[in-house]
């Protein structure tokens, strides 16, 4: 029988007949009763008391309860089960978010303070486009910026409906009907609702990024087609304007738009500066090919207001160039019908075959990535392919 004085310590200091501390030594020495010392007094008490024999200190700490948020602060809660995310954080009986630990939900519920819900916490899909352009839209074109809006146009059925009830599923279905259309052009209107996902993120809107999990169309990709030499020597023997514009274009590797917009300022004999869409294309210095100042000449000469291009007699918005100027010439000199952006990678891929550094071709094109330049605009005809390797 063991002396079970850990059970009886705090009936002794009630009675007030705890024995003496030389005594206690003796009977804990005799029956093998562990001691510890008290956290106030210092006198040896056996191990695991949970008061002191003489000063009745609790000698066990007991566990702080978490203080009560006042009423209308939200609250915090864990979920059962195995989660990466078991912290709750709710707010008028809406989940605001899952976070990994209690202190992130705390920490979320207090950057509400003072924040009413149902404006934040109800932003439909278009309360959404709206504040994220607002920050977006500084850091990119006017042709960027035209991009987007057509992409939120596409997504009209769910203007009205919030943010945060959206999922996969409801994006998808809006993107479904498009599913013939080419990757590139759906790509871009996965595009917005993810970067939409990413902001209403980041100001707690979301916690995941539903947009990101959104299905595409196969991106079958299609060789560009590019300007042959005899081609090339048709546009030459033309003369035309149009042909002339065609020529500028082959000989710099620029942009359709950035040609039309290009001011008469920043045409240098041998050079132009301009550019546009990312940062690494704009402002750009982008040489004339010799076989081309004479063309970038004539215009210079012919210019009537601000802009190199401004005395063409033919249609000066790209878009009807395109369909009014471009393709009727192409029909009238039998060359195969191809996008003006095919004059672009036609400049890339003679650029490459006369050897051009690819590091210099990534900059007159405007690329922030070569592999942009080598992946897309730089082609292998079958000649080259045979001499590479018969050496």
């Amino acid at each position: 029988m063991a002396l079970n004085l850990v059970a009886k310590n705090q009936q002794t200091i009630q009675d007030k007949t705890a024995p003496s501390a030389s005594v206690l030594g003796v009977a804990y020495q005799i029956w093998g009763v562990e001691k510890v010392r008290c956290k106030k007094c210092r006198k040896d008490i056996p191990d695991e008391s949970l008061y002191c024999l003489f000063c009745g200190t609790k000698q066990v700490k007991e566990k702080k309860k978490a203080l009560k948020r006042a009423n209308g602060t939200g609250t915090v809660y864990k979920l059962r089960g195995r989660r990466k995310r078991p912290w709750a954080a709710a707010k008028n009986k809406v989940v605001i978010g899952y976070y990994e630990t209690k202190t992130a939900a705390l920490e979320a519920l207090n950057r509400l303070t003072g924040r009413s819900l149902d404006e934040r916490y109800n932003m439909t899909f278009t309360d959404v486009f709206e504040a994220w352009k607002v920050e977006h839209y500084k850091e990119i074109t006017n042709a960027g910026r035209a991009s987007y809006n057509r992409a939120f146009d596409v997504f009209s059925p769910l203007h009205k409906k919030k943010f945060r009830d959206l999922r996969t599923a409801d994006f998808q279905a809006v993107l479904d009907p498009y599913m013939k259309q080419s990757h590139s052009t759906v790509s871009k209107h996965k595009q917005l609702i993810t970067q939409m996902s990413s902001w209403a993120i980041r100001e707690e809107l979301l916690t995941t990024n539903f947009a990101s999990f959104v299905k595409l169309p196969e991106n079958k990709k299609k060789e560009k087609d590019i300007f042959s030499d005899a081609d090339i020597e048709k546009l030459e023997a033309d003369g035309s304007d149009t042909a002339k514009i065609v020529l500028m274009l082959i000989y710099t590797g620029m942009r359709i738009g950035e040609l039309f917009s290009l001011p008469l300022s920043d045409y240098h004999e041998t050079y132009v500066i301009g550019g546009e869409k990312t940062a690494a294309g704009r402002n750009r210095v982008i040489p004339i090919k010799p076989e081309g100042r004479a063309y970038f000449r004539y215009f210079a000469n012919l210019s009537e207001g601000e802009l190199l291009l401004s005395g063409y007699r033919g249609q000066k918005i790209p878009n009807n160039f395109r369909k009014r100027d471009y393709y009727p010439l192409l029909d009238k000199l039998g060359i195969a019908k191809k996008t003006p952006h095919a004059t672009r990678h036609t400049y890339a891929s003679r650029a490459r075959r006369a050897g051009m550094a690819p590091e210099v071709l990534q900059k007159i094109l405007g690329h922030s990535d070569y592999s942009t330049t080598a992946n897309i605009y730089v082609h292998t005809d079958i000649e080259e392919l045979i001499k590479a390797v018969e050496g």
